[in-house]
């Protein structure tokens, strides 16, 4: 079992080689192939927030120029992806060994990249971070709730993704359980894992051991704890006990509960994407 296809989002910026570098660090000892996207926004979309009283002249030199930087964009983002493809020997044509291939699409980033995963194996995104980039987050939890495939965030700088300590963060649902299962090939190459179960409660020590069992069927060894946060929010506790572990990589049931709960009560999910500072591998 090993990922076959990464799909990488990008936009033309200096970001494009902070998902980049994780994806060609996952696909180059699996020999899988990496796909680079760009998305060209429609042009028309920018007119309803210009007003009335713009002339058809003016109308139509701002959408030329949104079309001209959108080219240039994709060509920065082609770029890019050929730089990484060529430094990794990875190519351009063929179905066998490492390789890589651009796409260029048109519509909604979100509907378009949400699409294109349910015929990847992983989608590499850079982390949000708690400055905003409502556009990212849109399309990251769209890919998750309708792309059907696990995403891998990845911070600015890059760090090592592949072979490095993995901690699993478990409460026994079915996104956390999906979680695991599609970051087994991840979770293969990690230099450890450990399991964390976060609760006020008692500690479920017989889902761990479920898990743990599963696990082993894999090959897969780890250890196991719980964690009482003392009041303090499940997302702040897990990132604290993955940094305190060493954790390289977190793995993530993402938006356990409806997007209206999710916006009502925050959650584990929203803490991680705005604060973490490792790499966090999630599904839905």
């Amino acid at each position: 079992m090993a990922y076959r296809k990464l799909l990488v989002p990008l936009n033309g910026t200096e970001r494009d080689n902070q998902v980049l570098a994780a994806a060609f660090e996952i696909a180059t000892p699996a020999q899988a192939h990496v796909t680079g996207i760009y998305v060209r926004p429609d042009a028309a979309e920018v007119l309803p927030y210009l007003g009335e009283g713009i002339s058809a002249s003016v109308l139509q030199e701002i959408m030329d120029a949104a079309r001209a930087a959108a080219a240039r964009s994709a060509a920065a983002a082609r770029s890019s992806l050929d730089a990484l493809a060529k430094k990794h020997g990875a190519q351009t044509v063929g179905t066998t060994g490492l390789s890589a291939s651009f796409s260029l699409r048109d519509g909604p980033m979100d509907v378009v990249v949400s699409e294109e995963a349910r015929l990847a194996d992983l989608v590499i995104f850079p982390l949000p971070g708690a400055d905003g980039h409502a556009a990212l987050r849109q399309a990251i939890e769209t890919t998750l709730m309708h792309g059907r495939s696990p995403v891998l965030l990845v911070p600015k700088p890059p760090v090592p993704v592949h072979g490095t300590k993995a901690l699993i963060a478990w409460d026994g649902s079915a996104t956390a359980a999906r979680a695991v299962a599609a970051a087994i090939p991840l979770l293969k190459a990690a230099s450890g894992i450990e399991i964390v179960s976060i609760s006020g409660g008692s500690i479920e020590t017989a889902e761990m051991d479920r898990l743990r069992d599963y696990l082993r069927l894999h090959g897969l060894t780890a250890t196991e704890h719980g964690v009482n946060p003392g009041g303090q929010p499940t997302g702040a506790v897990l990132l604290d006990v993955a940094r305190r572990a060493g954790a390289g990589v977190i793995v993530l049931g993402g938006y356990g509960h409806s997007r209206w709960r999710e916006l009502v009560l925050g959650g584990v999910t929203r803490h991680v994407l705005s604060e973490a500072t490792m790499p966090v591998f999630m599904a839905h």
